[in-house]
């Protein structure tokens, strides 16, 4: 065989395996995942503190180029660090961050935790500790990428990403600390090997450049907590004893969609979305003007689980309804059967559930963002396409607790689903009581929650209009 032959098969045996280097301070491994053409290093500059060069073409899409700072663990753990970069080129979706891996594999299943270089000026300023956190994964081997945000600037935070087994469930979490404790801002129930990997990872999206950043304060916790969020206290008084939710469908003012006010963020899609639904309109929505905007379509009706649908694909279950006050008024489409295909409307969901105390796991799916508290308190969102969320908290005594769900449509077909984790890690819909699910009962007329006093739902309703 030539040299120039036995080279050419050599390079493409390795092709496929990551550049691995010695171990540096608390990491046991550093390596260059995906054969990016800058070598990556890992250079320890304090007890915890490390300065990371990186290359790569990206985190993200069906396989990563980047550089990856690691150890394989075994069991629960949570890696965490604060950022900041030193040196930065001219791409935004440069990233640094902390990353749970099965393998170096380049197209390996990873949930991590990140913060991107941000727009503006070409270059990061030095200390710069990136703009937004982003909860990325890829979820099977060689499968797309998905991506939870949370575009809160990060002075002084740490990121985090944890694997915890807990009871029945394993659970990943996406992680960040502002200052006053952990809070998960992404939770997914997973299945991950016994043993996988667990490190920082940097990458310069422009397999042109070499971008650095500090890692600083890293640490490895093999005995994490689970974060969760608390709710409030039950209700005072229960609802009635009919089993099921009341649902509000609201179509946009015509003009209107999502973005027309606040920042053009999710939270003020939510905000709208619940203005609208509680008001039927946006009448009094924008200070000072006092032009009438009703919704172009609005309807309230009970419904007995929320599977409901209006067209397009449907997520997990089937028998499906139909959105209140949306499908009232059926258009006709090429394919009558498939629905009216509305756009710009929003969706409340109300009621009130019996929980047992401790940890509860629940979850949504909404094109094109669904958000839910218990006890007036916000447990968790999407905020994504079609996104799905797992979302846990804890009732800290048994009893009725207020139930809400908010959510938005934009474009496209729409499904929503409310549903519930049980302790044998079976999901059921929100409310089947047949099937093991809490008993959720319908909310009393807007009267009576005044006279009742009604917990968090007395705080959220502002008024409607009929």
């Amino acid at each position: 065989m030539s040299k120039k032959l036995l080279l050419l098969v050599v390079s493409l045996l390795l092709a496929g395996a990551p550049n691995v280097f010695a171990s540096v301070g608390v990491f046991d491994f550093t390596a260059d995942i995906g054969n990016p053409l800058g070598i990556g290093q890992t250079i320890q500059t304090g007890a915890d503190d490390y300065l990371i060069y990186a290359g790569g073409t990206d985190i993200w899409g069906n396989a990563d180029q980047f550089h990856y700072s690691y150890n394989q663990v075994t069991g629960n753990v949570r890696v965490s660090a604060s950022f900041a970069w030193q040196c930065v080129g001219w791409n935004d979706w440069a990233k640094m961050g902390v990353m749970l891996r099965e393998s170096t594999n380049a197209d390996s299943v990873h949930y991590s935790s990140l913060t991107r270089k941000g727009g503006g000026d070409p270059w990061a300023l030095a200390g710069s500790d990136g703009d937004g956190i982003f909860a990325q994964r890829r979820e099977s081997t060689a499968a797309g990428s998905g991506s939870t945000d949370n575009w809160d600037a990060l002075p002084n935070a740490r990121i985090g990403v944890q694997r915890i087994n807990s009871g029945p469930y394993e659970i990943v979490q996406a992680l960040v600390d502002r200052g006053s404790g952990w809070q998960a801002y992404w939770t997914g129930l997973r299945d991950l090997p016994d043993t996988i990997l667990a490190g920082v990872a940097v990458t310069s999206h422009d397999d042109a450049w070499i971008v650095s950043a500090y890692a600083n304060n890293v640490e490895f916790d093999s005995a994490p907590g689970l974060v969760g969020v608390k709710t409030a206290d039950p209700l005072a008084a229960a609802c009635g004893d009919k089993l099921g939710f009341m649902v509000t469908g609201a179509k946009m003012p015509d003009g209107w969609t999502f973005w027309d006010e606040g920042d053009g963020s999710y939270p003020s899609a939510y905000r709208q979305a619940e203005y609208l639904t509680k008001n039927s309109g946006m009448t009094g929505y924008i200070p000072d003007d006092p032009t009438e905007y009703p919704s172009a379509q609005f309807g309230t009706e009970y419904r007995a689980l929320v599977n409901l649908h209006d067209s397009g694909g449907r997520w997990v279950y089937a028998n499906d309804a139909s959105f209140p006050g949306i499908d009232a008024f059926q258009q006709e489409t090429t394919d009558p059967a498939d629905g009216d295909d509305d756009d710009q409307f929003a969706v409340l969901v109300e009621g009130c559930i019996e929980l047992t105390a401790g940890l509860h796991i629940f979850g949504g799916v909404l094109d094109d963002g669904v958000m839910m508290r218990i006890g007036g308190v916000e447990i968790g969102r999407t905020n994504a396409w079609d996104e799905t969320g797992q979302w846990l908290f804890e009732a800290p005594v048994a009893g009725v607790y207020s139930l809400e769900a908010i959510g938005f449509e934009m474009g496209g077909g729409a499904q929503l689903e409310l549903y519930e984790y049980l302790s044998n890690t079976s999901m059921v819909l929100l409310g089947d009581v047949a099937n093991g699910a809490s008993p959720v009962y319908c909310v009393p007329e807007p009267a009576t929650i005044a006279l009742l006093g009604f917990g968090g739902l007395s705080m959220l309703r502002i008024r409607r209009k009929r």
